[in-house]
């Protein structure tokens, strides 16, 4: 419970004028429990886009897409060469680009599978020959 003799701290905001600006109003008053703000953001609640891109992703396809977009970040640095090199000959082969980043995510995640597991740092080496080795999957 707050101390009645400390002095509460209120915002106050004007959110029908054109700029917004927040005030902070120093006052000994007790809060009535009502909160400007909040009152209006339940009357005027954010569009349905705007929740929806903020809901989390399932853990499946946010671990895919961290993955890809690790691929991704290989490429863009050039390291390690084998990646744009393990690109190249898939699309050389007659991969799709989507099909050809798919696989080597998997790879990146057999190795960090691998890391985890054994309780060891990562292994670029045997990430490389893995890499490689694509379109053949490891085990």
């Amino acid at each position: 419970m707050q101390n009645p003799d400390r002095p509460r701290f209120r915002i106050d905001a004007n959110r029908q004028s054109g700029s917004r600006k927040v005030r902070y109003v120093e006052t000994s008053r007790p809060d009535d429990g009502s909160c400007t703000l909040c009152r209006l953001d339940d009357e005027n609640p954010a569009p349905l886009e705007s929740r929806t891109m903020s809901e989390p992703q399932d853990d499946e396809a946010f671990a895919e897409s961290t993955l890809i977009q690790a691929i991704e970040n290989q490429l863009e640095a050039g390291e390690p060469a084998a990646a744009q090199a393990t690109l190249n000959k898939l699309t050389l082969v007659g991969y799709e680009r989507e099909e050809s980043l798919h696989m080597m995510a998997l790879v990146l995640a057999h190795e960090v599978r691998l890391m985890l597991a054994e309780d060891r740092p990562f292994d670029n080496e045997a990430y490389e020959s893995m890499l490689r080795n694509l379109p053949e999957m490891p085990e």
